[in-house]
C-alpha cells in the first residue's frame, strides 16, 4: 500500500510540475503534462509505464503546438481588428476635419 501512495503522490507531482514552470517551453510542457498522463495510464494498463509516457510525450507536443498556433493565430486576428479600427477612426476624424488625405 505505500508503494501505490508513492507511485501516486510522484504522479501527481508530475502532472503539477507544469502549471508551475514558466521558464520552459510550450513544447517542453506539452511533453510533462502527456508524459506524466500517459505514464499513469499506461501504468493503469499493464505496467506500461514508460511506453506510456514516451507515447504521451509525444502527444502532449503535438496537442500543446496545435493549441499554441490557434492561440497565436486569435492574437493575430485581434490585432489586424484593432489596426483596422484604428485607421478607419483616424480617416472618420481626419474627413471630419475636412482633410482629405492623412499626413505621412
Amino acid at each position: 500500500m505505500k508503494i501505490h501512495m508513492i507511485r501516486f503522490a510522484l504522479a501527481a507531482s508530475l502532472a503539477a510540475a507544469p502549471l508551475a514552470s514558466h521558464a520552459l517551453g510550450t513544447n517542453e510542457k506539452g511533453c510533462l503534462v502527456g508524459g506524466a498522463a500517459g505514464g499513469v495510464a499506461g501504468h493503469a494498463a499493464g505496467d506500461h509505464t514508460v511506453l506510456g509516457a514516451a507515447l504521451g510525450c509525444g502527444a502532449g507536443v503535438l496537442i500543446n503546438k496545435d493549441r499554441v498556433k490557434k492561440k497565436d493565430e486569435e492574437a493575430a486576428a485581434k490585432k489586424r481588428q484593432e489596426v483596422a479600427a484604428r485607421k478607419a477612426r483616424e480617416k472618420r476624424q481626419l474627413a471630419e476635419q475636412g482633410h482629405t488625405e492623412p499626413h505621412r
